[in-house]
């Protein structure tokens, strides 16, 4: 675009110079103002060659006009006025003017080419610099925040952008844009402003809009301007939440340990006691006549068969895990729970649908984790007393095998969330606690995860991740 524009420049240079010089020597040596009119209009070539050639352009053109003009010092000569020497002189100025307008606006021109050279590398430079900079806080995997004075945010890096799922146009954006207890966080920068001083891996957590918890350790200091002014506060967080979910999976992990190894001690000293007491009351029951003792007798059996399946899922869940995998194939697995659990799920007027669209044959223990699996049912049916739907879907992502469970029942509150899977631990009036417990036993060993998402009212989603030792792949 720029040669195409550059070769217009030259030809209507060159053409505007031929134009003219034509018409100076096909008109009359005698008419003087017409000459003089044409030598006026050479100094458009020599101006444009001057600002679109600069210096180089607006002396080469002049000399070249000159050199065409050069011949009309001779006219005096030709038509004698009486004071040729004076006309001559006023050409010979003319072309000394040319080379001049030539050479100065050139000159001016090509200086003010080279400043704006010299402007457009710095602005280069520092446009690279900001790039750099920015690339460097971009890269960052923790959260970068610079804020003003009255905490609106001014900078933030591409990990905070991400996090607190802003847009391009965030400058400007209050804290309580993107926190639910943005309070806390002004407090703390208040003070690193109005005391001008840092704070070091302060550990808080926050609420994003989104609804999401997150816990951080934070870094806050003064930024200085130029004239070393505090002009607003650096903000860095690094985001320990998975730090935290380990942390409490090792605590969740050491105190099933605990209670597993002190409820099989328990269960093993219960367990042969009231199995003298049913046997006792069964013999009794079967000799005696007394209808309200056989009634009390038939309570302590019942009562004690409760006990015993209590203790069986203590026992159940304290005793060492023995592997007894096999590849098997996750569909086939599903479909047998289902079967299973059929006519407990539609006699709670519960539809289930499930969709599997790849299927996979990895190494599992079959017994164990089907009674994961069932025991996920059951909550799930359970927690729909009124009837509703439940959702299995089973996906392949990467290396991961994903089972999904997603009911359409009352929910679970968040601090119930977390307590779910701990030993002992129910919201219903007949449960032991110990379902969920074994359940997420049974995922850990097979080397995965268990994950809970609940909206009360709305019903509960939970995800099983296992990894994929797989024998072969069979695809729909």
């Amino acid at each position: 675009m720029q040669d195409k524009r550059s070769l217009h420049n030259i030809i209507f240079i060159i053409l505007s110079t031929l134009i003219i010089t034509i018409f100076h020597y096909f008109t009359t040596a005698n008419r003087w103002d017409i000459h003089e009119f044409l030598r006026r209009l050479y100094y458009i070539p020599i101006i444009v060659s001057a600002f679109r050639f600069r210096l180089k352009g607006g002396l080469l053109s002049s000399i070249v006009i000159s050199l065409l003009y050069a011949p009309h010092l001779l006219l005096p000569y030709v038509v004698s006025f009486g004071h040729g020497d004076i006309t001559i002189l006023n050409q010979f100025l003319e072309i000394i003017m040319f080379i001049t307008i030539g050479t100065t606006t050139g000159f001016l021109v090509e200086s003010d080419y080279k400043k704006k050279k010299m402007l457009e590398l710095q602005i280069k430079r520092l446009t690279d610099l900001e790039n750099y900079t920015q690339n460097i806080l971009d890269s960052m995997t923790n959260v970068l925040i610079a804020v003003n004075r009255h905490f609106k945010l001014q900078s933030i890096n591409k990990e905070g952008r991400r996090l607190f799922q802003l847009k391009d146009s965030f400058i400007g954006t209050g804290l309580d844009n993107i926190l639910i207890e943005y309070e806390r966080l002004e407090e703390i920068l208040s003070d690193v402003l109005l005391k001008n001083k840092k704070i070091l891996n302060r550990e808080l957590r926050f609420t994003l809009k989104s609804g999401q918890e997150i816990y951080v350790k934070l870094i806050a200091y003064p930024l200085y301007n130029i004239l070393d002014e505090v002009e607003g506060v650096v903000v860095v967080l690094e985001d320990i939440s998975k730090i935290r979910k380990l942390e409490k999976q090792i605590r969740r992990a050491e105190k099933l340990s605990a209670v597993g190894e002190l409820a099989s001690g328990i269960a093993h000293e219960i367990r042969n006691p009231l199995g003298i007491i049913k046997t006792i009351s069964q013999t009794i029951n079967s000799e005696i006549r007394d209808e309200e003792i056989k009634e009390g007798l038939e309570i302590i059996i019942h009562e004690v068969n409760r006990a015993n399946t209590v203790i069986k899922g203590l026992l159940d869940f304290a005793k060492p895990y023995v592997h007894q995998k096999k590849y098997h194939s996750l569909d086939k697995l599903i479909s047998e729970v289902l079967l299973i659990t059929d006519k407990y799920i539609q006699q709670h007027h519960v539809e289930v649908n499930y969709a599997s669209k790849e299927d996979r044959i990895i190494l599992l223990d079959v017994d164990k984790l089907k009674q994961a699996f069932i025991n996920i049912i059951f909550n799930a049916v359970q927690a729909m007393p009124e009837g509703g739907s439940l959702d299995i879907n089973l996906s392949i992502h990467n290396d991961i095998t994903k089972i999904s469970f997603k009911d359409t029942g009352k929910g679970i509150s968040k601090d119930v969330i977390e307590k779910i899977f701990e030993p002992f631990y129910t919201t219903k009036d007949t449960g032991t606690g110990l379902g969920l417990a074994i359940t997420h036993r049974i995922i850990e060993e097979h080397n995965g995860c268990i994950e809970v998402d609940s909206k009360l009212g709305e019903g509960t989603r939970i995800n099983i991740y296992l990894p994929i030792e797989e024998k072969g792949v069979k695809n729909d």
